[in-house]
């Protein structure tokens, strides 16, 4: 099973389009929206595709088709071990789990494939440890 996590971003006309449940759908996807902002000017959303290359590869023709922007996403957050204290900080405030304390060294430890980009951390580090370093590959 493949999995690619992607930006999505749409024009006012197509925030109220049934787009992903149509990838989900025609495309034999699951499709996890990790995170979405939507207002009168549009919208974004970063999700996650898993199924075949072959759907996910459609899929994306799809949203070619529609216009959408299309980013994939390879980083998300950049963490600084050298100024991470470990006050675990971070392991609190992650709404997904993606940092986790561990309970023999008590060292905090992150696990990227987690992390949706949703910044919590970083505004949250004492230390200045963690940066957003949200890294597109070109448009697909």
């Amino acid at each position: 099973m493949a999995e690619k996590k992607l930006i999505l971003t749409f024009a006012p006309g197509q925030v109220n389009s049934p787009i992903t449940s149509r990838m989900a759908r025609d495309f034999d996807l699951d499709v996890s929206i990790l995170r979405a902002e939507v207002n009168e000017r549009g919208g974004k959303l970063i999700i996650s595709l898993s199924g075949t290359e072959d759907g996910i590869c459609r899929a994306i023709e799809y949203l070619e088709g529609l216009d959408v922007q299309i980013d994939e996403v390879t980083k998300f957050v950049v963490r600084d071990g050298h100024r991470c204290t470990d006050c675990s900080m971070c392991v609190s405030i992650c709404p997904v789990l993606a940092y986790r304390l561990d309970r023999r060294t008590w060292r905090v430890m992150f696990e990227q494939d987690l992390c949706i980009a949703c910044g919590l951390c970083v505004d949250a580090c004492p230390a200045g440890a963690l940066s957003r370093g949200l890294m597109l590959t070109q448009t697909v």
